[in-house]
């Protein structure tokens, strides 16, 4: 089952303000094939962290919304997790906050084999700017199917504190 751009738009604005209702902001929609069939997998996160409970509120409040909104054809799974260590990037707000991290970014359709690893420079006028050993890469914020942090796990701690995962330099 192929997901459009436009269906993960409209299932991250079904989803964004039942997140943050529960106190929470939305990390990430993704669509992917699972093992019993397609999963929605909602990720989540906080200051401090996200337990089971808000993971359960999300997903008791999403489900009839995602029922009544209607996106997706067909049955699926809704999956409400964490991000974890390799956090997804999705906004262009989120690729200008991880800025010096190392991130993955897989592109849509054809262009999927041109991944690309780097460090992430930020966003410019819905170019997002990844540095490899070769060049900085300049790639469309909408050509982009999935980015992933490359997080260290003192990046990881310093995230679930709710701080940035690059240390500023001290003076």
């Amino acid at each position: 089952m192929i997901v459009t751009p436009a269906t993960l738009r409209t299932l991250r604005e079904t989803a964004e303000p039942i997140v943050a209702r529960v106190g929470c902001e939305l990390v990430a929609v993704e669509f992917m094939g699972g093992p019993r069939g397609p999963i929605l997998r909602v990720s989540i996160d906080k200051a401090g962290g996200v337990g089971i409970e808000e993971c359960t509120q999300v997903s008791r409040q999403l489900s009839p919304a995602l029922d009544v909104a209607d996106p997706i054809l067909g049955a699926y799974d809704l999956e409400v997790s964490t991000p974890g260590i390799e956090r997804p990037v999705q906004r262009a707000e989120d690729f200008a906050k991880f800025a010096g991290c190392e991130v993955r970014v897989k592109p849509f359709g054809v262009e999927a084999k041109k991944r690309t690893k780097g460090i992430l420079l930020g966003i410019t006028e819905g170019m997002v700017q990844v540095r490899t050993p070769e060049e900085v890469r300049q790639i469309p914020i909408e050509a982009i199917e999935r980015a992933n942090l490359v997080l260290t796990l003192d990046q990881f701690q310093r995230l679930g504190e709710g701080l940035t995962p690059i240390a500023e330099a001290t003076p």
